[in-house]
């Protein structure tokens, strides 16, 4: 068949587009910002007349349409994305004689639901219903896969020594999104699937402590649980950026759970599924490893640096702070600018270490250590051989940089 997936860039769509060429299906992907010969625009926020989408189903035999929106901004809300674009598409799908319509909707979506992503994925769901084109609907549960954002969190969290979670959490049923993509590729071939609803959850309901300790590879996590007035609270600060996972309304489907009975959609696959002890492979933990060994090494710089800058300002006797620098060959005039002004720089590389790291500020950070154990090592050459090794420690700090700057990403 010739398939349009919509949202063909996203998580689950990639995945999805992958198993259906590898099934022999011709795609046609529909992203936000085109940049291959077989992608084409789209704008959920505005393509909002079915006369729009009529032109790209031409010859296009399934729409499956991924796109989704877990939290609104000031850019997109849940009504553009899950029912206004939906709606003048499935208008269009039925004017070009689309055969049938596939929606990847959420496990937990219904009109009475907790929390508004829960009840406009409902609502979504309705629209496609009353289209009047044929339709399938999958509602996956948490889908497990290394190139997901929050299974990269939830690997991460599990490697922490303490993890602090909120009073209240429900089970979880996850499942892997191979196994998620192959259900769905056998569901388009399946016309037993027209006009049904599927759950997509593993063959394990279980605690989410449980689900990562297992992505961990660990029998069980030290768990501190939090009151749900501190998690709360949390998560209304973390809603102020755009990104972040973290929102009431995520504490809240926590809360709830996230299981189902997905014996129809299992039953399609053809082979056991995975269960989440299965699901971390080689290269992800490493990854993960990785990704936590450079948290580490980013908080004990930025320690470093405040400290540093905390003691040069108020702790350290000023008299003795220049009575080093004349040591160093400085101008008594520039004593007060240079104590405070190293102090600024200091805190300001905390700062940065914390909000903006990147490989120019790690070069940055080992020129000025390099700089600074070189004059004190030529004006003060007692610190070399002190036995608390004031200077010689730096080695340490020049090396934890040398790792960050082969680790670094960006």
């Amino acid at each position: 068949m010739r398939i349009l997936i919509l949202g063909a860039d996203g998580f689950l769509g990639r995945h999805i587009s992958a198993a259906l060429a590898a099934a022999g299906h011709t795609i046609v992907e529909a992203v936000r910002h085109p940049v291959h010969a077989n992608q084409i625009g789209i704008d959920f926020m505005r393509d909002h007349n079915a006369a729009v989408w009529l032109p790209r189903l031409a010859n296009i035999n399934v729409v499956m349409n991924c796109v989704g929106l877990f939290r609104e901004t000031a850019h997109a809300s849940f009504d553009a994305i899950h029912l206004d674009a939906p709606r003048a598409l499935y208008a269009a799908c039925r004017q070009a004689g689309v055969r049938r319509v596939l929606l990847i909707s959420a496990l937990g979506a219904a009109s009475d639901a907790p929390t508004r992503y829960w009840r406009s994925k409902a609502a979504g769901e309705a629209v496609l219903q009353e289209s009047g084109v044929a339709w399938t609907i999958v509602r996956p549960s948490l889908v497990y896969g290394d190139d997901g954002a929050s299974s990269r969190l939830f690997a991460t969290l599990a490697r922490l020594p303490l993890l602090a979670l909120p009073a209240e959490c429900g089970d979880v049923q996850p499942i892997h999104v191979d196994d998620f993509a192959a259900g769905v590729v056998a569901l388009l071939s399946d016309a037993s699937a027209e006009n049904r609803s599927f759950d997509a959850t593993g063959p394990q309901a279980l605690p989410f402590t449980h689900y990562l300790a297992a992505l961990a590879g660990r029998e069980q996590l030290p768990c501190l649980r939090m009151p749900n007035v501190l998690c709360h609270g949390a998560a209304w600060l973390a809603e102020r950026w755009p990104a972040a996972l973290l929102t009431r309304d995520s504490l809240t489907m926590l809360a709830v759970g996230n299981v189902g009975s997905g014996a129809d959609f299992a039953a399609r696959i053809g082979k056991p599924l995975r269960t989440p002890a299965d699901f971390v492979g080689l290269l992800m933990r490493l990854q993960t490893r990785q990704a936590f060994a450079r948290g580490w090494l980013r908080g004990g710089l930025a320690f470093v640096w405040f400290a540093t800058a905390i003691v040069s300002l108020w702790v350290y006797p000023v008299a003795a702070s220049h009575q080093l620098l004349a040591t160093c060959h400085l101008p008594p005039l520039l004593f007060e600018p240079a104590r405070i002004g190293a102090a600024l720089l200091d805190a300001t590389f905390g700062i940065l270490t914390l909000l903006r790291p990147g490989k120019r500020l790690w070069q940055a950070q080992l020129a000025l250590i390099a700089c600074y154990t070189v004059i004190v090592a030529i004006c003060l050459p007692e610190f070399v051989i002190h036995p608390f090794g004031p200077l010689t420690k730096n080695a340490g700090l020049l090396a934890a940089l040398l790792a960050l700057i082969t680790l670094e990403e960006k």
